[in-house]
């Protein structure tokens, strides 16, 4: 083998690199300090309003709650900002009154409208549009009696950089079988918290859905899905808002909810190969951004764009008993820039929002199956 002479050194060359191999050791000890966040996730009593929750914090200060139990209508996961202050839509407050338009419409949260099975069944003739009358189960609303109740927390943990929750969610209609079971489905929800540099919050949600009977979920896209409301008080600002989607060229459909909103709003982007969609609202006086990204597994047909903050993917499927059915979603929430023709966005700021969310959601498909 051939052997290279090493060159004698120094006593102050040798000198010299010790005192620079500690300075990298103490910089990496101190860079690691830095990026090492104190990640928190605790269970109680739900200091908001009803029920309980589980909390996750970093640093000592809250990003996210997981809120269910009594006086709550279904699980949901409500979003803060650094201040503390929440960004999400709580539906009913600490007296326990509901907040705002649409109180049933909390935090990020999931359900639809029409639940059919042998426990219920829509009418024949629905002709009453989107009330959708008869005996099927509603996890949208939670008419007809039915329930989505979380019966267990499974886990809580954390890491480095992030935490996360594993709850257990039962989904029951208002009547039984012959056997006595209103079981329709159990949900395994899992929650995991991020917060990445210049975002307040990443949330991503997946939940598998395993049926207890043959379903068909179905409905429409503004009464059924994985949505989110964010804070009541932006209904009063409905004009302002706006949304930004991929594919760009994505089919709008339906109508806005309210007229006096945005000119040329729609209800919905429509498409099998949606990707994600941006909500841009004024609260709290500044501008905050959230991003609904779908995962690339996920069916999909619509997306819905209510003005007031209403905003997720939707999609009807039948599902067979014991065939388990896993969606998968990212919101990514951050402190947007003011628009610089407000309340619209410049076209160099669109551009520049949309090239960045979409290598977000290069990252999310290669994280998130």
């Amino acid at each position: 083998m051939l052997r290279l002479p090493f060159p004698r050194t120094s006593v102050s060359f040798r000198a010299g690199l010790r005192r620079s191999t500690a300075v990298i050791g103490l910089f990496a000890a101190s860079l690691a300090t830095v990026q090492a966040a104190d990640w928190k996730v605790t269970k109680g009593a739900n200091d908001v309003g009803p029920g309980e929750n589980v909390t996750v914090s970093v640093d000592g200060k809250v990003v996210a709650r997981l809120i269910y139990g009594e006086g709550q209508q279904k699980p949901f996961v409500a979003i803060y900002d650094e201040q503390g202050r929440a960004i999400t839509n709580p539906g009913v407050g600490k007296d326990g009154k509901t907040v705002g338009i649409e109180p049933h419409q909390r935090g990020i949260f999931i359900g639809w409208k029409s639940i059919e099975s042998d426990l219920g069944q829509l009418d024949p003739v629905n002709s009453q549009g989107t009330k959708y009358v008869g005996k099927q189960a509603d996890t949208w609303s939670m008419m007809n009696g039915t329930t989505q109740q979380l019966v267990e927390v499974e886990k809580m943990a954390t890491n480095d950089d992030s935490a996360s929750i594993v709850a257990r969610v039962e989904w029951r209609a208002g009547t039984k079988d012959a056997s006595g079971s209103n079981l329709l489905l159990t949900e395994t929800r899992r929650i995991r918290v991020y917060k990445p540099a210049r975002a307040l919050a990443q949330v991503d949600v997946t939940s598998d859905l395993l049926p207890a009977r043959d379903l068909r979920l179905g409905a429409d896209v503004q009464h059924a899905g994985v949505h989110m409301r964010v804070d009541a008080s932006v209904y009063d600002h409905i004009a302002e808002t706006s949304y930004l989607y991929a594919p760009a060229n994505a089919e709008k459909a339906g109508k806005p909810y309210y007229n006096g909103g945005l000119p040329g709003a729609t209800g919905s982007i429509k498409g099998d190969n949606l990707k994600w969609g941006e909500f841009l609202f004024p609260l709290h006086d500044r501008w905050y951004s959230v991003t609904q990204m779908n995962s690339i597994m996920n069916p999909v047909e619509e997306f819905s764009t209510r003005e007031y903050g209403r905003f997720g993917f939707f999609f009807k499927q039948d599902l067979k008993k014991d065939e388990p059915l896993r969606i998968s979603y990212r919101f990514l929430v951050k402190v947007a820039e003011t628009p610089a023709e407000a309340p619209k966005r410049s076209a160099a700021q669109a551009t520049k929002v949309r090239q960045e969310l979409e290598s977000a959601y290069v990252k999310f498909v290669h994280e998130v199956r």
